[in-house]
């Protein structure tokens, strides 16, 4: 497994010291994993670093390895126009250095992220070559010429296809969910978009109350045992598909899993004895 699960019982003293002095980690790592939105307390999400727990509190998190070391970038599609790569998780993909497109520019001067992914969602991230290459995709994506294709680990069981089409901030936005794979009280998904609103399936799927599994923002609800040790929010960009505004070729771009992502499956198809989980009372 690339990620272990951590449970600590009975501990009294604020939330960030508490869990330093117990796993032995710096603190500043401890903030990351608050910041992550990673850590529950009696099964629900807490971001409050100096947050006082009583002596009943249960704390309960997981910690990717990618989480403190990035996997590095792996370029899956290139032409005379684009590049695209599998954005690993806990990196941002543009604007907030360090951030993908800053680490590419070091190779490949004046390429431009055409789209985002969120900080801990993974998968295909496409850049354009220059700056007139940047507005024609742009205006691809704009016309809803663009394909998108995610799969996803959601709360509960999602038993029927289903296409969620209420507007995001005073905007169109259409969000199509397919179950795939059932487990005890989760699903696995693959979601396509027709628009491309900020954090849409996340917040799709959070006010429908089948949360992508791992998501702090949107849904602060309680969850079953296995779901509170997800290494982050379960979402990664599959594939993306279209026909190129350059040369008239259908282009199809694949990013495979990440190991947090696939282990964390395994964890769901095995049930809790499968999960790497260290206690401590």
């Amino acid at each position: 497994m690339i990620f272990n699960a951590y449970r600590i019982r009975n501990r009294s003293g604020k939330l960030e010291p508490v869990i330093s002095e117990t796993l032995g980690l710096s603190k500043r790592k401890v903030r990351k994993i608050l910041d992550e939105g990673l850590v529950s307390i009696n099964g629900l999400k807490v971001l409050k670093r100096q947050l006082l727990l009583r002596k009943n509190s249960v704390v309960e998190f997981s910690i990717s390895d990618y989480l403190f070391s990035n996997p590095g970038l792996e370029i899956i599609y290139e032409d005379d126009f684009i590049l695209a790569v599998n954005k690993p998780p806990f990196l941002n993909s543009n604007r907030d250095f360090p951030d993908v497109e800053s680490i590419l520019k070091k190779r490949f001067k004046g390429i431009r992220a055409i789209h985002r992914l969120d900080r801990q969602t993974t998968g295909v991230l496409m850049f354009a070559k220059s700056n007139n290459i940047f507005k024609k995709m742009v205006e691809l994506f704009r016309n809803k010429s663009v394909r998108k294709r995610y799969r996803a680990v959601v709360a509960g069981i999602f038993r029927k296809e289903r296409k969620i089409s209420f507007s995001l901030d005073g905007k169109e936005a259409v969000t199509c969910v397919k179950p795939v794979r059932f487990f005890e009280k989760a699903t696995e998904v693959l979601i396509s978009i027709e628009t491309g609103r900020k954090h849409q399936i996340r917040r799709h799927l959070s006010f429908i109350n089948y949360p992508v599994v791992g998501e702090f923002k949107y849904f602060r609800g309680s969850l079953p045992f296995l779901l509170k040790f997800a290494p982050r929010i379960m979402l990664h960009a599959e594939e993306v598909s279209f026909k190129s505004p350059f040369n008239g070729k259908e282009v199809r771009i694949t990013a495979p899993l990440f190991a947090d992502f696939s282990d964390f499956l395994e964890v769901m198809e095995r049930g809790r004895k499968a999960l790497p989980l260290k206690e401590y009372a």
